[in-house]
């Protein structure tokens, strides 16, 4: 089964880790460790990381419990069997909304696209052999990019956030796929 501490290092690396920052032109306003405080208000940590506790181990617990039951739990991550598959579900749910994340993974699968992990999406992920894995992190990845690309077209001023977008999105094939055996690249 997919763990969860493994795709929360990740993704907290791709966030930044425990800093506070607050970009101009992100909608998201203050944000920790990903999350963004304008989407968010209710998180717990809030006072914690406005005291200037952020770095302390009580902060960091509460950014990991809200990681936990808002997207992994949401995205039965515990019950998915292959951990490329829940990393890939899981960053681009953080990163946009769990039910858009369920939603591409559902296109790659050919299922029903309501954004919610029912009996059939769960069966449809955990059947998968390692070549429709290979090939659905591709799709998703894919997928993802024209997300992030769509966005921008609405809003120029998202632009600045390609570069660490599609690093992300990348770091994400680089991960599970050997790219450069894919494409007969030696190293």
């Amino acid at each position: 089964m997919a763990e969860f501490q493994k795709a929360y290092l990740e993704t907290i690396g791709d966030e930044g880790g425990f800093t506070l920052h607050n970009v101009s032109g992100d909608a998201g306003g203050d944000t920790f460790a990903g999350i963004a405080k304008n989407y968010h208000p209710e998180w717990s940590g809030w006072p914690l990381v406005h005291a200037g506790k952020g770095q302390t181990e009580e902060c960091r617990e509460q950014v990991r419990a809200f990681y936990k039951s808002k997207y992994w739990d949401a995205m039965r991550g515990d019950e998915i069997e292959h951990q490329a598959v829940a990393e890939t579900i899981y960053n681009f749910g953080m990163n946009s909304s769990i039910k858009k994340s369920l939603m591409y993974s559902q296109y790659c699968l050919d299922c029903e696209p309501d954004g919610e992990i029912g009996p059939i999406t769960l069966g449809a992920i955990n059947k998968m052999s390692r070549e429709e894995i290979e090939l659905f992190v591709s799709q998703h990845v894919l997928m993802r990019i024209g997300h992030r690309l769509k966005r921008i077209s609405q809003n120029r001023s998202q632009l600045k956030f390609i570069r660490g977008w599609l690093k992300r999105d990348l770091r994400m094939l680089d991960d599970f796929i050997n790219v450069n055996q894919y494409f007969g690249i030696r190293q």
